[in-house]
């Protein structure tokens, strides 16, 4: 869908159900979650990566990172307890206005609604670490790939980008049930399962990541499997230097 479309379907979201909209667990779907639960998956998400990064052996300086698809702030308040200023973007503008009511972190953290498919307004080199889960797997190929290289503009010379992005459906029969669900028919199916405007899944393959991410200069530095997509799609976080 295009960028004006997607802004809107999450707009709606935000106002009906941002916390399910953002982890979509069908037992918690109509507002069932609570906050302090959820913002503890947030935590917990954000302990998680750390660790990874320690495992990396990469030391990168936490001066800034950018939460990227920020939804209320569930990732980028805890990022706060490991970096002296964290941005967050997010295309609904909801979900910005809940960020905010929710901050507990003060200027630490900032929120950013961003309605453009790029990140001009950040300068180039601005983050040590930036961070997107769950979010770039909900765009068209097209801005999933100019976000991607608009990352590595705003990345600093030694800090680390790390995104998660589904590669492909697990079984030939799923593949060919998302080719054929497209246009007003994968609509009606996605707004009968999601129960609101649907927020559509896309995928990237593994190899045209990789020759992407090469291709705009970007260093691959891990890669590795990852669930958060569900059990529907194979996917994978992607750890990019350059």
């Amino acid at each position: 869908m295009d960028i004006w479309k997607l802004q809107e379907n999450w707009e709606c979201l935000a106002k009906t159900d941002p916390l399910w909209s953002i982890l979509s667990d069908p037992e918690k779907k109509g507002g069932r979650w609570q906050l302090p639960e959820f913002f503890k998956t947030g935590e917990e998400e954000i302990a998680g990566l750390m660790s990874y990064l320690e495992s990396l052996r990469i030391k990168i300086a936490h001066r800034k990172a950018l939460d990227f698809g920020c939804g209320i702030g569930r990732l980028t308040q805890p990022l706060a307890n490991f970096f002296d200023d964290v941005y967050g973007v997010d295309i609904a503008p909801t979900m910005i206005a809940l960020a905010n009511k929710y901050n507990h972190h003060g200027d630490k953290c900032k929120y950013y609604l961003n309605e453009r498919d790029d990140l001009k307004l950040f300068p180039d080199g601005t983050f040590n670490l930036i961070y997107s889960n769950l979010t770039l797997q909900h765009m068209k190929k097209q801005y999933c790939l100019k976000y991607i290289e608009e990352f590595l503009r705003v990345l600093l010379d030694g800090g680390l980008l790390v995104f998660q992005l589904p590669s492909e459906m697990r079984s030939p029969l799923l593949r060919f049930a998302n080719l054929i669900l497209r246009g007003p028919v994968r609509t009606l199916y996605a707004g009968i399962r999601y129960g609101a405007p649907p927020v559509m899944m896309h995928g990237l393959k593994r190899n045209d990541t990789v020759r992407f991410l090469e291709n705009i200069e970007g260093k691959v530095v891990d890669i590795r499997q990852d669930y958060s997509a569900g059990k529907d799609w194979i996917s994978y976080r992607y750890c990019v230097t350059k």
